[in-house]
Parts: C-alpha cells; structure tokens; sequence
C-alpha cells in the first residue's frame, strides 16, 4: 500500500512544479516554538488530534465531515497540536482542510501527507502548516536529510515517522527534534501498541516522542506516558465517535479518568 501511495504521488509532484512558484515562497517567521507544548516539568502525554475524513482500509470514518468544526472542537477541549490529513486519493484529504483548519484555530497545525519531494514542503509552507510529517519508509537516508534540512530553512518542524528499528537509527542521526512511532504495519494495516512500547527504550530523551495509530484508551495513555512518551496522535477514535470533544477529554485527563475521578 505504501509503494503505491508513493507512486501515486508522483503525479501530484510534477503538478505542484507548475502551479508553485519558488521565487514568491518565503519561509515562515516564526512566533514560538511550535513543540514548545511537549515540553515543560508536567508528565503528561499531550494529544495531537487529527482531522482525518477516511482511510483505505476503513473507508469514511466521519460522515458528517467539517474540517473547521472537527478543529474547533479540538482547539476548546485541550488538544495540543491539530493534525490534517491531506491527501487526496486515498484519505479523502486535501489541502484546503488544512488551510481552512490553520484559519479557525490557534495551535500549532501538522500537514500529515507522503512527502517524496521538496515541493510539498513549499506547498505545505503555503498552505500554513507548522509541521510536517516526514515518513522514514518512504526515503532512504540522504532523502530524509535533505528534507528534513529544507522544512527547517522554511520554518516548519519535521515529525520523522519510524515504525522499527533500522529505520530509529536512521532518524537519530537527523536535523529533527520530534521522532513518531507508528503502530500501523503499513504492509497489512495492523496495529499494535507494544510497536512504541519497545522502540521507547532507545529513543534519546533528546527527543520529543510522539507515539501514533491505535491509541484509544486512558489504559494506553498511561502505557505511554510509563515509556516516556511526550505526545500521542489519535485520530479514529476521534473523527468516528459522536462527540469528539467529549472522547478527546477522555484521553486528555487520562490520569483523572484511570483514578475514578473524571467528572
């Protein structure tokens, strides 16, 4: 699935080297740091919420679908960071949800796509997006440098997405501060928890630890914050429950919910 996702992204690319042109894009100045929010003395496993309309192997997961509304939502019950899917073909995204979203809310936005080229990084930088998702399957180490060096000369932060081992010890020798571990097997769609649980151990303290996909539960929150975990990405629990704003606390005041104490 991700080989035919990268190839599909062949096409968007060669388009994006028409409609953009490099001379009028300038990088962001930015206003704080966007990561700053992982940070601090409170332990707590912040939420990156996402803004996801479908997936391929679910198909719609939200029907009654508003990007501005869904980020709205997010924004007043606690999330730390808004994460929009933006593909096209096989999401249902795009990057006017994106754009829309970066409209309506304040927190710092994730543009969460295939990135196999520098000219998504300046369509991302237009697009407004604070971060981007740099996906380590998809490059092989001198890719993911020169990347991971351009969304920084353009003031985005890169979240550098690993899903084993070997692909970890290419991310720790990179430009980037913030590493995810995506609990989806990307061959076969399953998903396992125990994916972030076991690479916990060997990514420095150095970086901000993102754990992403499967996380439902004030259960896996407290696994995840044991591990030293800074963040978790959620996005299906979210976008298919009827109240995400209700579902999204749940997971924020984990501590509170596991303790018996949640109101």
């Amino acid at each position: 699935m991700l080989k035919r996702i990268a190839e599909a992204k062949i096409g968007e690319v060669n388009e994006l080297r028409t409609s953009i042109d490099l001379d009028k894009v300038r990088p962001r100045i930015t206003k704080g740091d966007p990561l700053a929010v992982f940070k601090g003395n409170q332990p707590f496993v912040k939420v990156i919420a996402e803004i996801k309309k479908a997936s391929p192997s679910k198909g719609v997961l939200c029907e009654d679908f508003n990007p501005r509304n869904l980020a709205a939502e997010y924004a007043g019950n606690g999330a730390a960071v808004i994460s929009v899917i933006t593909d096209r073909q096989f999401f249902q995204g795009c990057g006017e949800y994106l754009a829309a979203v970066k409209e309506e809310v304040k927190l710092p936005v994730l543009r969460k796509d295939f990135i196999i080229d520098e000219i998504q990084l300046y369509e991302s930088l237009q697009l407004g997006a604070d971060l981007v998702l740099l996906i380590a399957a998809l490059h092989d180490y001198k890719s993911l440098l020169a990347l991971s060096e351009k969304s920084r000369e353009l003031g985005m932060e890169a979240l550098l997405e690993v899903h084993d081992k070997q692909e970890l010890k290419t991310a720790l020798d990179l430009p980037v501060r913030m590493i995810g571990v995506n609990n989806r097997n990307l061959k076969d769609f399953t998903v396992d928890i125990k994916t972030s649980l076991k690479l916990a151990e060997i990514i420095p303290d150095s970086f901000i630890k993102i754990s992403e996909s499967g996380i439902k539960s004030a259960e896996d929150m407290i696994l995840l914050e044991k591990q030293g975990f800074n963040g978790a990405l959620v996005g299906e629990a979210l976008v298919s429950s009827p109240n995400p704003g209700a579902r999204l606390r749940e997971l924020i005041f984990y501590r509170e919910l596991m303790n018996g104490d949640q109101s």
